[in-house]
């Protein structure tokens, strides 16, 4: 009996001793480990973070600011109705015309008002050589004037054919210290010198950009910057503080990607410095954080983890003795805790694996996961394909019963028969996304029919776009998958097919040309003149071109947003409701079509309305609005007249009256407004009451040289002349 109870003390005790050295190897080498990692985690939270803030610092600029500065010309220069106080000095000489002047000052003035970040706007005039200079009009043609902060671009594109550059910070004028920066665009965009209408420069308050830098990270906090390709600071967040230095060097900022980051020493702080260039411009945002506070934690967890570690030894050594003693008492229920919780969260990894594989993310194989531990499909020697299953519609269904459907879809997808192995997932646009990994090639088509036996959609509509098949890899995969989503976009011209193929379109070889076809440019004209056999015409060559198949779907797709929009401009050009005449929103009803079938027979409707709506205005002239506006030209001749003024009075654009006027009175409308005003002249020289100078006023001249000028060319003489004749004429009896 003493025997047997000292082989089983001899038993305990080796137990004890092994339990001891696990628990001390458990409890102290993952505290190295866990120490070297945790401070790793550290150093790459902060330049994580700190790129973090740096796209969140081009977010808050880059849209919002730059964006807005490049596409001013488009937005204020365009030929819109509301655009004509800046618009019609491109093609008209206002050096003349108080009016327009004055309204091209007020309306420059308005958009500095309403936009924070505008120090001044800047608009050169080819056509009455006038330049607008903030609120201050230069007329070059009388005299010079003092360019300001204009100098640093004016002259140089006003002889050269420069088209488009960003001028760096400098004052913006002789008596005003502010520093600014200045965008410069010709308009129109392309071109030569010879051909330019006039040039626009927007002048960027850099104090403003400073104030949104430091409202976006205090000066505390860390740094903020805006470089330029040539590493000459745009804005920045330090108030009064001096820069750091390396700016002094700044080649790590000006790489050719734009993108980076890099470790620096500033004021003898170590310090990341991440940046990113901007999407509009060579502009660079840069993010400065320290990471000494980083050194601090580390240090901190390192004492931190030396005492919890001994205690956490001498608890576990406590723990092991009393394990060791009952070591016959089962785990059972502590493994099923276990095991409970790993099901539970299964589905989520499993989900986030398979997505990671497809998108290529780095996560997916990461920790030491790999296919056939999460998904019990090994890689070596098989192949893969990827594929992209989107579902027709189901209106009869339910959201949740849908959801319900794909996942029954997703479950007959991955029911083993021998055959090929497939895991799949559904993502937030109801798509199942998928591989299929196979112990043979097989040629996509076969990969097609394999996936429509295994879901057996009978009747229901389903198309399916599949990528190349390769060698099984993580990067085959995702590079399957990428081609297998492609083909989905080009789904819009196959609306009748149910399976894609990535290697079958061809779309490597889709061109991508610079500009439109020329048949739209064409269009307009046909509309305006209600010619529907060459609208019909201009239209087929239009969707000819899209349904070719030798052009990227970007182009095909901007082709044919372009197509609709300029419908609606044409008709709005010609003073018709777009709303009216196409009974909805043309652009909010192009973004709803599915496919191509559907965008051909709606805008073969628009076309219709379209013609429709010219035809019946020719048909239906209404003369008394022709009389309406005769009658006030000729009540407010001693006005200063203009065709903007004229097409507001009447309700309709001044493109518009300028067509019409001719049909209406046989002559433009400035040789009109010119003949009523000399023959209202002739009448007042005849009446002997007011002096030329008075006539030119009351007939609506502002200089009375222009109205001499025009007299003489009209009647061959002065009005002085012409009333010494009158005076001289024998009185009638």
């Amino acid at each position: 009996m003493s025997g047997a109870v000292r082989k089983k003390n001899r038993i305990f005790q080796r137990l004890l001793v092994f339990n001891l050295i696990a628990v001390l190897i458990i409890s102290i080498f993952p505290q190295v480990v866990f120490y070297q990692y945790f401070t790793n985690i550290y150093n790459e939270e902060v330049e994580s973070l700190n790129r973090q803030v740096v796209r969140q610092f081009q977010d808050a600029i880059d849209e919002p600011i730059v964006k807005a500065i490049v596409t001013f010309p488009n937005i204020y220069l365009s030929e819109i109705e509301s655009n004509e106080a800046l618009v019609y000095p491109l093609n008209h000489d206002i050096s003349r015309d108080s009016s327009a002047i004055l309204k091209v000052a007020r309306r420059i003035a308005d958009i500095q008002d309403n936009t924070s970040y505008i120090h001044s706007i800047d608009v050169y005039y080819r056509a009455g050589n006038l330049l607008f200079i903030g609120d201050r009009v230069c007329m070059l043609n009388e005299s010079s004037c003092d360019l300001g902060g204009s100098a640093d671009w004016f002259p140089s594109y006003r002889q050269s054919d420069r088209i488009i550059e960003w001028i760096p910070a400098r004052p913006a004028g002789s008596y005003d210290p502010s520093p600014i920066v200045t965008y410069v665009r010709s308009i129109p965009f392309f071109g030569d010198k010879e051909s330019r209408q006039g040039i626009v420069a927007v002048n960027v308050d850099v104090t403003e950009l400073n104030k949104q830098l430091l409202g976006l990270k205090p000066t505390l906090e860390g740094g903020l910057l805006i470089v330029d390709k040539e590493g000459r600071v745009v804005a920045h967040n330090y108030g009064d503080q001096p820069l750091p230095a390396f700016l002094s060097e700044p080649s790590d900022l000006t790489n050719e990607e734009g993108t980076g980051r890099f470790n620096t020493k500033i004021e003898g702080h170590e310090s990341v410095v991440s940046f990113v260039a901007s999407e509009y411009n060579d502009w660079r945002y840069v993010s400065i954080a320290s990471v000494e506070s980083v050194y601090r934690k580390t240090n901190q967890l390192r004492s931190w983890m030396l005492a919890v570690g001994g205690a956490f030894l001498a608890v576990n050594g406590l723990i092991s003795v009393l394990l060791t003693s009952r070591a016959h008492k089962p785990i059972s229920s502590r493994m099923q805790t276990l095991q409970t919780s790993l099901a539970r969260h299964m589905p989520i990894v499993r989900h986030n694996f398979i997505r990671g594989l497809l998108f290529g993310l780095p996560q997916a194989s990461g920790q030491g996961m790999d296919p056939e531990s999460i998904l019990g499909i090994p890689h070596e020697g098989r192949w893969t394909a990827s594929f992209v299953m989107r579902t027709g519609p189901r209106p009869d269904l339910e959201p949740q019963e849908a959801m319900a459907s794909d996942f029954h879809l997703i479950e007959s997808l991955e029911a083993e028969d021998g055959e090929a192995d497939i895991r799949a997932i559904r993502n937030e646009q109801s798509q199942i996304l998928g591989f299929v990994s196979m112990t043979e090639e097989l040629a996509p088509s076969a990969i097609g029919e394999l996936l429509q036996r295994r879901i057996g959609l009978g009747g229901e509509r389903c198309l399916i776009c599949i990528g190349g098949c390769y060698p099984a890899a993580d990067s085959a995969i995702a590079r399957s998958f990428a081609e297998a989503d492609e083909a989905l976009e080009y789904a819009f011209f196959y609306p009748d097919t149910s399976i894609l193929i990535h290697g079958d379109m061809r779309i490597g070889e889709a061109k991508e040309p610079a500009g439109m076809p020329k048949a739209l440019d064409e269009l307009p004209a046909a509309i305006r003149a209600g010619d529907r056999k060459r609208v019909q015409q201009l239209l087929d060559e239009l969707l000819e071109t899209i349904r070719c198949g030798s052009y990227t779907i970007r182009y095909c797709r901007n082709v044919m947003l372009d197509l609709a929009l300029t419908f609606e401009r044409t008709m709005q050009q010609m003073g018709f409701q777009a709303a009216e005449v196409f009974g909805e929103d043309l652009r909010e009803k192009y973004h709803g079509l599915k496919n191509a079938n559907a965008f051909e027979a709606w805008i073969r409707s628009v076309a219709e309305a379209a013609v429709t709506g010219v035809s019946e205005r020719k048909q239906h002239f209404d003369q008394e609005f022709a009389d309406r506006i005769v009658t006030f030209v000729n009540q407010n001749i001693s006005h200063q007249l203009s065709l903007a003024y004229v097409a507001e009075h009447v309700g309709v654009s001044p493109t518009y009256l300028s067509k019409i006027f001719k049909a209406i009175t046989g002559s433009n409308f400035n040789e009109y407004v010119t003949a009523l005003r000399l023959e209202r002249a002739v009448e007042l020289l005849r009446e002997k009451k007011l002096s030329v100078q008075e006539i030119s006023y009351h007939i609506g001249y502002q200089s009375t040289h222009h109205f001499i000028r025009l007299f003489k060319e009209a009647h061959g003489m002065t009005p002085k002349q012409y009333q010494k004749m009158i005076s001289d004429e024998p009185e009638s009896p």
